[in-house]
């Protein structure tokens, strides 16, 4: 990624010429507006102006109280409020608009949430992260790039440098924002930069789950996100989050290729950094990083599903078996467990179970099952698990294969006056 010719100069035309109309209308009418003061693009937004990449979401910067600006100069527009940082967002057309009151930042402590004070925007800029989100672009009055940072010569020069040695020591999760940032442009990170990153790794034990969760979230989301991850497991970034957590290149190419489609990056993303773990290990990852009840259940599953290859490992084990083991995990759980198996046997029967077996599902609905006289209530049920049974395991081929079984099931249901017939051979090996 280049950055683009600077020589034009006209960065403003540039960025709003990118804009769809209504992005660019609701820019027009904060910048109009008295409340906001001078508003200037900054942070992603201009950095990726520069690199000529597509601009994804807008971060805007007013001197003035941003809350109060936006609600004035947009009237009924729907808004995400930060009282404490006296931040705004909203959506336009899909592209979202972040906008922040100018502030400088001070930490009480490793990992705390800073106090913010408002400061010009100048000051703003030198409490940013990195050099390369530490440039604005001004909106309001004469067009102007301001750059106190260096940021553009290290866009020049492809590399990641924070601003200050205290950068990392009072926001841990910068360390994940730095690796990302490297594997999404292709950037390295300054020999001063990595050293405090390395010394700044023991501080992640002081930021919250729900923030350390984000920022893997947030990693996972990139395309190139498998190599941040793997930059993140070298730096040992994964193990002080939490010491089950495991990458490596194996992962990466899982991550870019799943083994089916279909499957939730993120929830996928996290069984894969979890794959290995024991169930306790799990219920850990779980707790430290407060994962969502998605992602929850792909890291305990994925776990509980190693118990599961001594069972598929067996000689006579069936499809109907396999299907019994591995329907209760989510399919990025069992999609995780196959790539990362050290057993070939049992990681080949998952991939068959997640390609075909799962989706086998009886012609005979529960309705034609009580038209043939199966009793309402849970042998509805177990019935169609017979069939489903009979299906994978060869034992019916057609609807008139599937009719008949249903037909001795009722059969046994009326000799025998149970729910399920005693001795079923299809399930047999489960």
């Amino acid at each position: 990624m280049e950055i683009t010719n600077r020589s034009r100069g006209d960065w403003r035309g540039v960025l709003l010429r990118s804009l769809p109309d209504a992005v660019r209308d609701a820019l027009a009418r904060i910048v109009a507006h008295r409340d906001a003061g001078g508003v200037f693009a900054v942070g992603g937004a201009v950095r990726d102006l520069l690199l000529g990449a597509p601009l994804v979401d807008i971060d805007i910067v007013t001197e003035r109280d941003a809350i109060d600006a936006v609600r004035a100069a947009l009237p009924g527009v729907r808004l995400t409020t930060h009282a404490r940082f006296r931040t705004a967002s909203f959506t336009v057309e899909g592209t979202r608009i972040d906008v922040a009151t100018s502030r400088t930042e001070t930490y009480a402590r490793p990992g705390a949430l800073p106090r913010v004070a408002p400061a010009p925007i100048l000051d703003d800029l030198r409490r940013r992260d990195f050099s390369i989100n530490a440039m604005a672009l001004r909106l309001s009055g004469p067009a102007e790039m301001l750059d106190p940072c260096g940021g553009m010569a290290d866009l020049d020069a492809r590399r990641i440098r924070v601003l200050h040695d205290r950068s990392f020591l009072d926001d841990a999760t910068r360390i994940y924002r730095a690796l990302r940032y490297a594997a999404r442009l292709g950037f390295t990170i300054t020999p001063p930069t990595a050293e405090l990153l390395r010394l700044g790794v023991r501080y992640l034990d002081a930021i919250g789950g729900e923030r350390l969760r984000r920022e893997l979230e947030l990693v996972l989301e990139e395309p190139s996100g498998g190599d941040a991850l793997e930059a993140c497991h070298s730096a040992g970034v994964l193990a002080a989050t939490h010491f089950a957590l495991h990458w490596d290149a194996s992962r990466t190419a899982a991550l870019a290729d799943p083994p089916v489609p279909g499957l939730s990056r993120i929830p996928y993303g996290f069984a894969l950094m979890a794959a290995g773990t024991s169930a306790e290990d799990a219920t850990g990852i779980c707790a430290r990083l407060r994962l969502k009840r998605a992602e929850d259940a792909v890291v305990r599953s994925v776990a509980a599903a190693a118990s599961a290859t001594a069972m598929l490992r067996r000689s006579d084990v069936k499809p109907s078996g396999v299907v019994m083991l591995l329907d209760r995990h989510p399919a990025a759980a069992v999609a995780a467990y196959a790539v990362t198996c050290a057993d070939s046997v049992a990681a080949r029967l998952a991939l068959r179970y997640l390609e075909e077996w799962r989706h086998v599902r009886p012609m005979l609905s529960g309705g034609d099952l009580l038209e043939l006289g199966v009793p309402a209530g849970p042998q509805v049920q177990r019935g169609l698990q017979l069939i489903r049974a009979a299906r994978l395991d060869g034992w019916a081929g057609d609807r008139d294969d599937e009719r008949a079984l249903a037909l001795r099931y009722v059969k046994s249901i009326r000799d025998s006056g149970t729910a399920s017939p005693p001795g079923d051979p299809h399930l047999n090996g489960n």
